[in-house]
């Protein structure tokens, strides 16, 4: 019997130790991710002459933005890209979220730009109850006119413990005619660069 309740015991300690303990390496082993979107919630757009009206882009492009993500399911390719069989999407945090920032200090024309702890700071604090597996998303750090450079943290992260697993600061170049295509063309870039070359060193680093 005291036999019984040990082997029970060590069973039940290597579940809980296992559940949500999710490292590095596992973002390359798994084959089902959740995609959380564009995270817009601490950005700024550097350059005033290429961003007259933050307005439209907090109320409109930041929807749109995402949006074209998950319509436009050909070019953006996210289980492709990110070599995984499978990719769920959950926008419902980051909708919430980019609605955070003040469009009247969404423009500056200083440098900006977020570190690593901030990065994990925001994470923390979504509101993600009753999820496992491992999360995706892009902390946009800022739309650079001047620059011609959009700059964000490539962010996988543990959807039971908020945890960052990986999280890498990426910049992409903009085109494309209209202020959405135009910047759309910055993250789309980052995506393809992570499939062709960023997935495969980093995979080599664990």
């Amino acid at each position: 019997m005291k036999k019984l309740i040990l082997i029970a015991g060590i069973f039940l300690v290597f579940s809980f130790v296992s559940k949500g303990q999710y490292t590095p390496a596992d973002v390359f082993k798994v084959d089902n991710i959740t995609w959380y979107g564009l995270d817009f919630s601490n950005i700024k757009l550097i350059g005033s002459e290429g961003f007259t009206d933050p307005y439209a882009i907090k109320n409109q492009f930041f929807y749109s933005w995402n949006n074209l993500i998950i319509t436009e399911t050909d070019k953006y390719d996210l289980a492709g890209f990110f070599h995984k069989s499978s990719v769920e999407n959950d926008l419902s945090i980051v909708e919430g979220r980019n609605m955070l920032p003040d469009p009247d200090e969404l423009v500056i024309n200083t440098n900006y730009s977020l570190g690593e702890d901030e990065v994990k700071k925001i994470i923390s604090e979504y509101d993600i109850t009753g999820k496992e597996g491992i999360g995706l998303v892009f902390i946009m750090e800022s739309f650079n006119k001047n620059k011609e450079l959009g700059y964000m943290w490539v962010t996988f992260f543990d959807l039971e413990t908020k945890e960052v697993l990986l999280s890498n600061k990426m910049s992409g170049k903009p085109g494309g005619f209209g202020i959405r295509n135009y910047w759309a063309k910055s993250f789309y870039n980052v995506m393809k660069s992570i499939e062709k070359k960023k997935w495969k060193a980093w995979k080599a680093q664990y």
